[in-house]
């Protein structure tokens, strides 16, 4: 049986401001964890820790 996917939802993404960094940056710096970083910058949470990994954090 074919399976029939309904995308009638359209994604949207965007990038990470350089402002958004900083705030990644000063949250971490305060202890802030990866959910709550998330929930300030209104994103998930892997990209947090992408974001963190990369190095591109100021």
């Amino acid at each position: 049986m074919a399976h029939s996917h309904d995308n009638t939802k359209k994604r949207t993404f965007s990038h990470l401001t350089p402002y958004d960094r900083g705030r990644i940056g000063a949250l971490r710096d305060e202890g802030k964890t990866l959910q709550a970083i998330a929930d300030v910058i209104g994103c998930h949470k892997s990209t947090i820790s992408r974001e963190l990994k990369r190095g591109t954090v100021t």
